[in-house]
């Protein structure tokens, strides 16, 4: 029985196996060597020697050094965090649903988006201190906290009507406070619905045309009195000139024969003589 012959390489296919196997790790490293950055991101270094870099990658393509530098991604675009009432229909992807109590105790619930993006200069600061997961540890505690706290200073009816403007800047001014040491920019916060329990919505809704009613009864009053002065002043014209009339009757009786001439028709033609006698030349005419 023969014995399989040893496998051995000719000379010419020995002189591309280092070849080969340099060709094969260069395409195993040359991944781990390039970093793509898209538009929107930045990459955070960490040096296995020393430690974070403080200057991030920005879009484009950079090198590496394999098992030195590892990259860490992050968005710098705005981001949106929501936080709605449980009741909200879902046109709007919600992360957390919110409720708190007004200063009277009334229950409510809000839907609230803060928009943010990360300071671009303050990644690799963003990146030692809190990491990737700033959501959770950050944006998503604050958020709610100062929503809470806020509402908590107003009462029901402010809170569901003339107020919220003043509410939702305050949200924001103090929101903003707590995330810019953190290297995160608050961009806008919007109180989008405040909504109460339906029996407090029906008694603020009975209260609203109570008085409603209330001022349509006053502009009623307003008016009588308005009405009343006017009578009142019309009246005491009319008196004056009663008493004036008479005060030139007793100076000049005459007054009274041209009272009566100014309201006789157009088409009377009258005669006044001395002695008090008036006299229509139409009666003499028609003779």
């Amino acid at each position: 029985m023969r014995r399989p012959r040893p496998f051995s390489l000719d000379r010419k296919t020995s002189r591309f196996l280092p070849l080969l196997g340099l060709l094969l790790a260069l395409l195993t490293l040359l991944p781990r060597c390039l970093l793509v950055v898209q538009p929107g991101y930045e990459a955070v270094i960490f040096n296995r020697l020393t430690g974070v870099e403080m200057t991030p990658r920005r879009e484009g393509i950079h090198l590496l050094i394999p098992v030195l530098q590892f990259p860490t991604l992050y968005d710098v675009r705005t981001q949106t965090y929501n936080m709605t009432s449980r009741s909200e229909e879902r046109s709007v992807k919600a992360d957390d649903t919110l409720t708190a109590l007004t200063a009277d105790g009334q229950r409510v619930d809000l839907d609230v988006s803060v928009r943010y993006r990360l300071d671009p200069d303050r990644v690799p600061e963003i990146h030692r201190n809190v990491g990737p997961d700033y959501l959770n540890k950050i944006i998503r505690p604050a958020s709610q906290a100062v929503v809470r706290n806020v509402i908590a200073r107003y009462s029901a009816i402010g809170v569901y009507s003339e107020q919220r403007a003043e509410i939702q800047e305050q949200i924001a001014a103090e929101l903003s406070r707590l995330m810019q040491p953190e290297g995160l920019v608050l961009q806008s916060l919007l109180l989008r619905n405040v909504e109460f329990s339906k029996e407090f919505q029906s008694a603020i809704e009975a209260k609203q045309i109570a008085e409603q009613e209330k001022q349509r009864e006053v502009f009623r009053v307003e008016q009588a009195q308005l009405i009343k002065q006017r009578m009142i002043v019309k009246a005491s014209g009319e008196a004056q000139a009663i008493a004036l009339k008479g005060e030139a009757l007793r100076s000049n009786p005459n007054v009274i024969q041209l009272e009566y001439v100014r309201n006789l028709p157009d088409d009377i033609q009258a005669i006044v003589s001395e002695q008090n006698t008036i006299l229509n030349l139409g009666d003499f005419l028609n003779k």
